[in-house]
């Protein structure tokens, strides 16, 4: 006889909440579902699906409505990514907005934000956030990228940028660059440089997971217009913090829809796989298992919640958020390395999306700043270091 499991991890805030969470999950299933085994097999990302999701309103969630967002906070945009990563991180990784539409939101000239941000947020163009370089990741200050301005107060950039999220079919490009290397913090800048300026190239990168999202190493040698500069001159390294406060949030809500994926697949297998004449959901041995996995699981919905109400309310939640990360990335990894284990055989097998959430849990730790680096973090607002 088949032992029911409860589902619900959390009640949402509001019934708004709960109604644009059953709209995420329809959009999920209806639209991204189909284009997924495609889309993992060739490694290229549909860009109709962000067409897709801009007339869904599901662009530019953080954007406000001034600027042709849907000024919706924090909360809403969890959920959707929440909601869209459980059928796909992949994909949703291009979706709902986030760093680059928060930076052209709050910091973009009005000239900026027409030719970048307003076509961004009708799904007709995409930009890749590019920091990351082959020795500089979470230490983003050893970084060699230096903008220098030339007499006629355009700016020559050269840099070397790796594991650059949606480079490949990318229409332009933030790129975080020294202009000035001697005040190390304070000589930070960001600029807006077009994917098809002369002196760009990109080589895609083979993954482990998230393989249907495009992903390239961008090397840049070329000159720019003095607008490009995003912001004040200096202020890169301010703009970012802000930034990468909101992606580690966000980061935690992906990991949350990969581990929630992850445990589905295993109660339903658990709930009809017969051994031995009973389903293996009777066995205490599976019901321990799941049940930790569900432990995990509210955990990290816990944090998300909580860290993106108190980001709405206008609360610092530095530490929450590399609290919200670390557990919900850890939870994307040994919840779905559980889900394998209960599925057997079957799990390995690439016709199941298991191993997919598997592959794609392994990124959570890594990226957006290691386990290690947000541990340093609560370590040292906590006054446990200096």
């Amino acid at each position: 006889m088949s032992i029911p499991l409860p589902t619900r991890l959390l009640d949402d805030p509001t019934p708004e909440h709960s109604a644009f969470r059953s709209m995420c999950r329809e959009f999920a299933e209806r639209e991204m579902s189909p284009l997924v085994d495609e889309a993992e097999r060739t490694g290229r990302y549909p860009l109709e699906l962000r067409r897709k999701a801009a007339r869904a309103g599901l662009t530019g969630l953080s954007a406000p409505e001034e600027f042709g967002g849907s000024g919706a906070g924090a909360t809403f945009q969890v959920i959707a990514i929440e909601e869209l990563s459980r059928i796909c991180a992949g994909l949703a990784t291009g979706l709902t907005g986030g760093l680059g539409d928060h930076l052209l939101s709050t910091v973009a000239t009005d000239e900026q934000r027409e030719r970048y941000l307003s076509p961004t947020l009708a799904g007709e163009a995409t930009g890749a956030f590019a920091m990351s370089e082959p020795d500089a990741g979470s230490d983003v200050l050893n970084m060699k990228a230096l903008a220098v301005r030339l007499p006629d107060g355009r700016w020559q950039l050269k840099a070397q940028k790796m594991y650059i999220t949606a480079a490949p079919f990318s229409d332009y490009l933030f790129v975080v660059a020294y202009t000035d290397p001697e005040r190390r913090r304070d000589g930070v800048s960001i600029f807006l440089v077009p994917s098809d300026t002369p002196g760009i190239e990109m080589h895609e990168l083979d993954k482990l997971g998230h393989r249907s999202m495009e992903t390239a190493a961008v090397f840049l040698d070329c000159e720019l217009p003095a607008e490009a500069l995003l912001g004040e001159e200096g202020a890169g390294m301010h703009h970012i913090g802000r930034t990468l406060e909101l992606g580690r949030l966000t980061h935690a809500a992906r990991s949350l829809g990969v581990a929630r994926a992850a445990y589905e697949y295993a109660e339903e297998h658990a709930k009809t796989r017969v051994t031995f004449g009973q389903v293996i959901a009777s066995y205490q041995a599976i019901q321990f298992k799941l049940a930790r996995m569900r432990i995990s699981l509210r955990s990290a919905a816990l944090h998300v919640m909580d860290t993106a109400h108190n980001l709405e309310e206008g609360r610092d939640t530095t530490m929450d958020a590399c609290m919200a990360k670390v557990i919900a990335s850890e939870a994307a990894v040994s919840v779905s390395s559980e889900a394998m284990q209960i599925m057997g055989g079957l799990g390995y097998m690439n016709e199941t999306p298991v191993n997919r959430c598997l592959r794609d849990a392994y990124l959570y730790p890594i990226s957006e700043g290691t386990t290690e680096i947000q541990l340093r973090t609560i370590a040292r607002l906590g006054g446990l270091a200096g």
